[in-house]
């Protein structure tokens, strides 16, 4: 009997082991979105830097998507004023919406969940405003989801910018 507890202390650790990481694969798949809808048009930083002005997207239903996100270059922990523009089809490909959510999600790691309901300023323009907190890395690549107003599934257009930590922000 003694060399049957001895096996079991010497593979119990193993199994514990095992367990921890099939449940931590289970969650990261269950709760971690790490991919995007099919048929949705992604803007890479590389396309255009949104810490240099604003970026614009084809919407695939028709129309165009301009993003402005100011101060510039893009800070975390400060208020960010974010203006998003829809020409006539984009706006008709959206149904004409009263609002807006722009879904804010790091793509290198998760940081909360960040959506920011943008109002219809008029014109096809729609504002809000949102802060942005703070990586323990120096730089963060984030996803901006343009979708309707509490409709995530009717995303179609995603813009891709980098924030670089302050030296004075720790």
């Amino acid at each position: 009997m003694h060399t049957s507890a001895a096996r079991f202390n010497r593979i119990a650790p193993w199994l514990v082991a095992v367990l921890l990481v099939a449940s931590a694969w289970v969650l990261a798949e269950r709760y971690l979105d790490t991919g995007t809808p099919d048929g949705i048009t992604i803007v890479q930083p590389a396309d255009c830097d949104l810490n240099a002005g604003p970026c614009t997207a084809k919407h695939p239903a028709g129309g165009e998507i301009v993003l402005d996100i100011t101060p510039r270059p893009v800070p975390m922990l400060r208020p960010l004023r974010l203006v998003l523009e829809l020409d006539p089809a984009a706006r008709a490909s959206l149904d004409g919406p009263d609002a807006l959510d722009l879904d804010l999600a790091g793509v290198e790691m998760h940081m909360g969940f960040q959506r920011p309901r943008l109002l219809h300023a008029g014109d096809g323009r729609f504002e809000g405003e949102t802060t942005l907190p703070i990586c323990t890395t120096e730089a963060m690549t984030w996803a901006a989801t343009v979708m309707p107003a509490d409709q995530p599934d009717a995303a179609r257009v995603q813009f891709r910018f980098v924030t670089r930590r302050e030296h004075g922000n720790h």
